[in-house]
């Protein structure tokens, strides 16, 4: 099993690279009427850096 492991790790990582640009590229496709939605999803991004950037960040 540990033969295996480095690919495990590379598959998973892959998935959540590919979960993130879908969840971005949803945010992206919004309806506009959806403002308010979309701004709870900025905030959330603000009160989790750990996970998302904000507009603005310089990193």
């Amino acid at each position: 099993m540990t033969a295996l492991q480095p690919e495990i790790t590379a598959l998973v990582a892959r998935q959540q690279r590919l979960a993130e640009g879908i969840a971005a590229e949803a945010r992206h496709q919004m309806d506009p009427a959806e403002g308010p939605i979309e701004q709870a999803f900025m905030q959330m991004a603000c009160d989790h850096p750990e996970a998302c950037t904000c507009p603005g960040d310089t990193q």
